[in-house]
């Protein structure tokens, strides 16, 4: 078995069996991220998804879980998507199928389509929303609007397909983070993804955001404005839904059952906020140590 392109996926799904589907991005153009440069999309050849599938099989035949690698192989067309799914189903029976799905790749793809896929098992998309504030979307080129995000999640509902979603703080820069906070978590509350991954960015070398950075055309959030966009979100956040900011990238880090722990989570945020140090500040210095000009 042989990958080539990254293998990108969440914490979560470390055990998985991972096949790969596709190879990049068909987006490839947000300005925070270089997960993919240096690799053209493309989809890779059926007949190696099939050898990749037979030695996953004799190795795993049990597997309960299953990710196809790739950017966004959800951008597939339905044909092709049919095609994988029934491989899969065919040599890991057992397993559902999680991969990557970009808004913008659910815009031709009907609720039946949805559900179709559903019934070969394709289950647990995993979304980088990013945020639900049309200036940060705009800003990172996204390649969507808060109103696709809106149309499209209830697509996947309808299909009965569950999902997760990624909220990445920290894009809306300095002094923005409070109500791009709030107007995320009203597009949020028209949703109804089960998990979400709460995480902040690290504004890396080779990306456009970096060079944003070096002209001061973007300043960064300060660690304790990140922690107050959490607060802000998660407190105006009326969804049930599992939170994750368990990530190298928080300043903070917690798991939590929303709503059942909410008041909880509040209540410990505005503490640690209220005991927040420069000694703090100076202590998450390695994020700048990522981002600093060589």
């Amino acid at each position: 078995m042989q990958f080539s392109g990254p293998i990108v996926r969440p914490a979560t799904d470390a055990d998985s069996v991972f096949i790969e589907v596709t190879v990049g991005c068909t987006h490839d153009a947000c300005t925070f991220c270089n997960f993919y440069k240096g690799y053209p999309f493309r989809v890779v050849d059926i007949e190696k998804i099939e050898g990749d599938l037979q030695e996953a099989s004799r190795l795993y035949p049990h597997a309960k879980r299953a990710w196809a690698s790739g950017g966004n192989p959800l951008a597939l067309s339905m044909d092709r998507l049919t095609e994988i799914g029934k491989l899969f189903k065919k040599y890991l029976p057992e397993a559902n199928i999680a991969t990557y799905g970009r808004i913008n790749d659910f815009y031709q793809k009907s609720v039946e389509d949805l559900r179709q896929l559903k019934e070969l098992r394709f289950n647990d998309i995993v979304i980088g929303i990013e945020s639900g504030d049309d200036e940060v979307l705009e800003a990172v080129n996204k390649g969507y609007t808060a109103e696709d995000i809106v149309r499209e999640c209830k697509k996947i509902e309808e299909a009965g397909m569950d999902y997760r979603v990624i909220y990445l703080g920290g894009l809306a820069g300095l002094g923005k983070a409070v109500i791009s906070a709030k107007r995320s978590a009203e597009i949020w509350n028209q949703i109804h993804p089960h998990y979400m991954y709460l995480t902040t960015v690290s504004v890396l070398p080779d990306t456009e955001l970096y060079e944003e950075m070096k002209a001061g055309k973007f300043t960064e959030e300060t660690e304790l404005e990140r922690i107050q966009e959490f607060r802000e979100f998660l407190r105006n956040l009326n969804n049930k839904i599992t939170v994750d900011a368990v990530t190298s990238t928080n300043g903070v880090t917690f798991r939590a059952r929303l709503p059942e722990e909410k008041n909880k989570l509040i209540q410990e945020l505005d503490k640690f906020i209220l005991n927040y140090s420069k000694e703090y500040e100076e202590a998450m210095q390695w994020r700048r140590s990522v981002t600093r000009t060589v």
